[in-house]
């Protein structure tokens, strides 16, 4: 039991969860070594943007032993789990680090000390071998192309038809399924039949799902129908589907028009109404939050060479292999230097600080960070002629 209520006590060391029952009340059983049936719970949660929806589903699924995070916003809030915050929880927590793996698409490079892998070469093994999957938009040239890696993931996920523990699957916005999974079934119907399959048949691939939504209106009634617990957060002005306006006897229209975002309503499939109350997770990300500075993750674009990790002063990891690789082609320091537009001294202090690593560490780190293939190799400076003077 993770879930603190009126009849049971909380399991600590988890954000914590707590349910004040108003109709009904039950046990909730989900995550780590849970022997219910309910390992492979259904929970959709509507509210409006920044009403705490994604801290709510990151609070659920961080009590599974594996999370694939998928259909993130475009600031990549899907990349909180490499955060230092989560690694700090998971210690204390587990006695050892998070393994996370990255999904990146084409003529993307990525420097960060997580395991990375292009989509196409992502198989479910993969996934089973870290605790932690996701990817995020910023991994990928365009729109269309994300959506095509998030509908690769789901159908690896779906080949999982042998399976000992549950993993949380989180949906940050159902409504980009559909447009994901366009890709593979062609139309908007079709795509939304294709998520209440999903939904429906989500135990035989051993998988809790997590969604969100805006608005009620962008979802079928069936996905209500089939969630066991449907989590309702700050819905402004927008009401509650009829089939649910029956809460109102319970909640007050305008309290969920203003509902804190440490607050929801629940509803479970046994019809036990509550109210919850939920710990912040301290790795969520911030609205203004540079996610990429706050996780270490540099991103290249192979193609034309932009990067996006927002740098302005000094040598990332990137630049760091780059300078190595680009010594170790040219064996010319002035050269190097010209080349990048760097100055010597920039040049011969990376090469040193390279060097040290690989007689402390016995690998450099920036060019591990980098999947550069020299990041244990030496290097050794040729000399130089002294330069003509005029």
């Amino acid at each position: 039991m993770q879930v603190q209520t009126e009849k049971n006590p909380l399991i600590f060391g988890y954000p914590h969860i707590k349910v004040k029952w108003q109709s009904g009340g039950e046990q909730i059983h989900i995550g780590r070594n849970t022997k219910e049936n309910r390992e492979t719970i259904r929970i959709l949660t509507l509210g409006l943007q920044g009403s705490g929806k994604s801290s709510l589903l990151e609070c659920w699924g961080v009590r599974f032993p594996k999370i694939i995070d998928l259909f993130g916003s475009s600031d990549g809030e899907s990349l909180c789990w490499c955060k230092k915050e989560f690694f700090d929880f998971y210690k204390q927590k587990y006695n050892r680090e998070p393994n996370i793996l990255l999904v990146y698409g084409d003529n993307k490079k990525l420097a960060c000390a997580f395991d990375t892998v292009h989509i196409d070469s992502l198989t479910l093994k993969d996934i089973a071998n870290h605790d932690v999957t996701t990817t995020t938009q910023l991994f990928h040239t365009d729109l269309k192309e994300y959506y095509t890696t998030l509908g690769k993931v789901i159908e690896i996920l779906e080949k999982r038809l042998f399976w000992d523990d549950p993993w949380a699957l989180t949906i940050r916005e159902a409504g980009d399924w559909g447009r994901a999974r366009t890709k593979v079934v062609k139309d908007d119907e079709g795509a939304k039949r294709d998520l209440i399959r999903f939904y429906r048949q989500n135990r035989h691939h051993g998988l809790a799902v997590l969604m969100d939504s805006l608005r009620w209106t962008n979802l079928d009634k069936e996905l209500r129908d089939l969630s066991n617990y449907i989590c309702v957060k700050k819905i402004g002005i927008q009401l509650l589907p009829k089939d649910l306006r029956f809460l109102y006897r319970y909640w007050k229209p305008r309290s969920l028009m203003k509902l804190p975002a440490n607050l929801f309503g629940l509803i479970t499939d046994n019809r036990s109404i509550g109210v919850g109350k939920f710990d912040y997770p301290t790795w969520h990300k911030a609205t203004k939050e540079n996610i990429l500075k706050s996780a270490n993750i540099e991103i290249e674009d192979t193609e034309t060479g932009e990067r996006t990790d927002e740098r302005r002063y000094g040598v990332g990891d990137l630049d760091h292999s780059e300078i190595i690789e680009k010594y170790i082609q040219l064996q010319s320091v002035r050269k190097v230097a010209n080349e990048l537009s760097r100055s010597t001294a920039t040049i011969h202090n990376h090469i040193k600080d390279h060097n040290l690593m690989i007689q402390r560490k016995g690998e450099c780190q920036k060019c591990k960070h980098s999947k550069s293939q020299f990041s244990k190799d030496t290097i050794i400076k040729q000399q130089e002629p002294a330069p003509r003077l005029p």
